[in-house]
């Protein structure tokens, strides 16, 4: 249990996963990553470097920097504008659609990528997606994934919904899923942790947005990770 404590207290200082009790109208921001200590941020911008020794045919880099894609909101496809962005410490790289930000932070403890909705301009910290994975050789299995999750949501005074016997996955990658939920008296957040494993590795990736969001958020959620490319093993 003091294990779990520590590292509970190491991913929030990188995450802020507190969604942001109110209306999307106040949008009240978590300090930047950059001023919260222990923590090493990265902003990126789709440009990073190749790391030494690494092949520069590995597919996941060999991409262009930007495109032009369509995704499908309430049945009908509109054209967006992508940027290809490398997590170079979660060994893959995905297109981020322009009305959406990320960030990046690394702890001991592990590593973490954060999308943030930002329709029109204004950043919504209760609109977004975090994917963190242990260190890289530091091993989870999925089932020690999925409860580290469970423990952080509930943290963060989220409720894990029940769900029948027969309902599906929301997202095709999970291995473990579960759906979450937060309300107040003038808000009410969603969302689902889908917990997935990709070679020795294993991630959580917590989806949370506000419940008129669901519509235009979920399918750029879906859509960025149909763009994943993971990096060639060294």
């Amino acid at each position: 249990m003091k294990k779990i404590l520590l590292i509970l207290a190491a991913v929030f200082l990188v995450t802020g996963l507190s969604a942001c009790k109110g209306g999307q109208e106040e949008n009240k921001e978590s300090p930047p990553i950059s001023e919260k200590p222990n923590d090493n941020p990265k902003q990126t911008d789709g440009q990073d470097e190749d790391t030494p020794g690494e092949s520069v045919d590995d597919p996941a880099k060999d991409r262009p920097n930007m495109k032009t894609d369509m995704i499908i909101l309430e049945g009908m496809e509109e054209s967006f504008q992508f940027t290809l962005h490398h997590s170079q410490a979660l060994r893959f790289s995905t297109y981020i659609v322009d009305d959406m930000v990320v960030e990046e932070a690394s702890s001991g403890e592990g590593d973490t990528m954060i999308v943030f909705a930002n329709f029109a301009g204004k950043r919504n910290e209760d609109a977004k997606v975090q994917i963190f994975s242990k260190s890289e050789g530091a091993n989870a299995s999925i089932e020690e994934q999925a409860e580290f999750a469970r423990e952080v949501v509930i943290s963060n005074d989220f409720e894990i919904k029940q769900r029948s016997d027969n309902t599906q996955n929301r997202f095709d990658w999970s291995e473990v899923e579960f759906d979450i939920s937060q309300k107040g008296s003038d808000y009410s957040i969603l969302g689902t942790v889908s917990v997935f494993q990709h070679g020795d590795r294993v991630y959580y990736a917590i989806v949370q947005y506000p419940e008129e969001y669901e519509e235009g958020f979920i399918p750029r959620v879906v859509k960025m990770f149909d763009d994943i490319v993971w990096y060639e093993t060294p």
